[in-house]
């Protein structure tokens, strides 16, 4: 008896409370910084969920030489390269900002990360400052080549796909990333495919979509009792297209004299731009952006691409109808005349048109809320982070 509950206690340790092999995994993030990020979010919220199953986390935030040299060139751009003081000046302000980031320890002030999960600051990926592990993760493309020359000790290579596009270099470089011998996960299904068109073998890439936090973006007002406010994403993100979005609303208003709208985003000032009638919220908590979603009735996404687009995702879970352009990730969520009313990226007349038709059919409206509500529903990270611990174990 006592070595039948001894072995229950140890299987149980092993492989925790459902079937999974208890793993190390180290994810290897772009620096650190205290600015809310999408592709930030989605490791953070897999960290989490594996402390939780039991499974050890760290995650390491890395300043490599190719984002010095970009952001060193970004300024020379802006201020007019081949000046000698200005190169001297922004040479000095670099070293100074490295050597700042490198004092500080990462504390995030905008999510909350389980006590257990280590935050490490390293400016390369050398063995002895790298934990060995069961498997390691490239999350962007200046982490991947790094990642790919670690030791065999640090753990099965795997790289995260969250975007389409790379914020720091060109289609090149990332394609060239992608064909990089790690295991690739795309975040969604259009994601996959751009990865595989570059070239990448299919027995290399899994599908493991991400999803929303149920327990935070839900319904708490009702579907059908709900004013003609429109709320939408405000971001100088040239991708995420805000202008467009703007000029949208603002026809619309035109259009529905008692359209209120609001938009919320990482500008901590009110745009200039913005009429009076339009609020502004700023970069709001999780928990008011809930409240945010359930005051509205419609969400607007203009964006051009996205790897998975997770605020229609969360607008959606909080009761809002979702008037988008087909921006490749949010298929995966977002069917038209289903879920949603999606337009081409380039059609902005559409996407004007699909707004204006969840302003004027209440029906419609109300009967694609709850068709969307019900779809992103099945999105939960409990299902990713178990698709996930099984992708690892099998391929470490």
């Amino acid at each position: 008896m006592f070595w039948c509950i001894l072995s229950f206690c140890y299987e149980h340790y092993l492989y925790g409370s459902e079937g999974d092999v208890i793993v190390k995994i180290t994810f290897v993030l772009p620096p650190f910084s205290n600015y809310r990020s999408g592709g930030f979010k989605v490791v953070y919220e897999y960290a989490n969920h594996l402390v939780r199953k039991g499974n050890e986390v760290t995650i390491i935030y890395l300043w490599t030489r190719e984002i010095q040299r970009y952001l060193w060139s970004q300024e020379l751009e802006r201020s007019g390269s081949g000046r000698p003081l200005p190169t001297l000046f922004l040479w000095l302000r670099q070293y100074l900002g490295l050597l700042a980031y490198n004092i500080q320890k990462p504390k995030l002030s905008w999510y909350r990360l389980h006590s257990s999960i280590k935050l490490v600051k390293l400016n390369s990926l050398e063995a002895d400052r790298v934990p060995d592990a069961d498997a390691i993760f490239a999350t962007a493309w200046q982490t991947a080549s790094y990642v790919n020359e670690c030791p065999r000790e640090k753990g099965a290579k795997f790289y995260l796909v969250m975007d389409f596009a790379p914020w720091l270099g060109d289609k090149h470089e990332l394609e060239q990333t992608w064909r990089l011998p790690l295991k690739k996960i795309a975040i969604s299904n259009w994601l996959a495919e751009l990865v595989l068109q570059a070239g990448v073998p299919k027995e290399d890439v899994e599908v493991i979509s991400i999803a929303i936090d149920h327990d935070c973006f839900h319904i708490i007002n009702n579907i059908r009792r709900r004013a003609k406010r429109v709320i939408m994403l405000y971001s100088l993100s040239a991708y995420k297209r805000s202008q467009l979005g703007l000029a949208i609303l603002l026809k619309c208003k035109d259009a529905v004299s008692d359209l209120e709208a609001s938009l919320f985003g990482p500008l901590k000032k009110r745009p200039a731009e913005l009429p009076s009638w339009i609020e502004y919220y700023g970069d709001v908590t999780e928990s008011e952006l809930r409240r945010l979603y359930n005051a509205a009735s419609i969400y607007l996404c203009s964006s051009a691409a996205e790897g998975f687009a997770l605020p229609p995702a969360e607008a959606m879970a909080c009761g809002c109808a979702v008037a988008t352009t087909d921006c490749g990730g949010n298929r995966d969520y977002a069917e038209h005349e289903k879920t949603a009313l999606v337009s081409d990226p380039n059609d902005f007349v559409s996407l004007e048109k699909n707004v204006l038709q969840l302003l004027s059919d209440e029906e419609l409206r109300v009967r694609i809320a709850f068709a969307g509500s019900y779809q992103i529903a099945q999105f939960t990270w409990e299902k990713s982070t178990q698709q996930l611990i099984k992708y690892v174990n099998l391929h470490s």
